[in-house]
């Protein structure tokens, strides 16, 4: 791949690195929420967090070895771009499957903590989601502007987590929880073909 400039591949590692803490502690805060109150939405934005996660640390890794041998590696671009894809797939599917479950059963439910953290982390995933696909530009590289795209379906999902969750807590709709979290799950699985015809095609589509 073409070597971008070592200030944009510093800022790639380094806005990777704050989506890993940012989302694993948004993640492990959803999930215990969501488990506590029975919302469907919630684990499933914790669950997507988890993801997200884990192509950030793939990509941490990517850009710091980039910068240790002043060189980025395609191996390992290519490696980072299926966690994400797959990551997509898995969550997406699963969010799906878990809210027409819970739409099924009829069963929801919501909490104060949890509105608010989704209301902070649509702010916070909107902010990353944009910084990485500019930076993706930037260091050509596929998987970062996929990972964008994660970051900002977890942004979509905090906004529907926030509909959900409020309407639940505040009017009684138990069903729009769980609508939510299906949603998502459908935007996440779109998102992922995409991405996925993104790295099939014959070169790196980052416009």
């Amino acid at each position: 791949m073409n070597q971008p400039h070592r200030s944009h591949v510093q800022a790639a590692w380094l806005i990777s690195l704050l989506a890993v803490i940012w989302t694993v502690t948004a993640s492990c805060i959803a999930v215990a929420l969501g488990v506590s109150s029975g919302s469907a939405a919630l684990e499933a934005f914790g669950a997507i967090g988890f993801i997200d996660a884990l192509g950030s640390v793939a990509l941490t890794y990517h850009f710091h070895h980039g910068l240790r041998h002043d060189a980025l590696s395609d191996r390992l671009e290519a490696i980072a771009h299926r966690v994400v894809i797959i990551g997509l797939f898995v969550v997406g599917s699963g969010a799906i499957v878990g809210g027409i479950v819970r739409l099924a059963a009829g069963e929801s439910g919501s909490s104060n903590a949890g509105t608010a953290l989704a209301a902070v982390s649509l702010f916070v995933l909107m902010a990353l989601s944009a910084r990485k696909i500019y930076l993706a530009r930037l260091v050509l590289s596929p998987a970062l502007l996929a990972d964008g795209r994660l970051s900002g379906v977890g942004a979509t999902q905090a906004a529907v987590t926030l509909f959900g969750t409020a309407t639940t807590r505040w009017f009684g709709w138990s069903w729009a929880d769980a609508l939510a979290a299906t949603v998502v799950g459908a935007v996440a699985i779109s998102v992922a073909f995409t991405s996925w015809r993104a790295s099939r095609s014959a070169g790196p589509a980052l416009a």
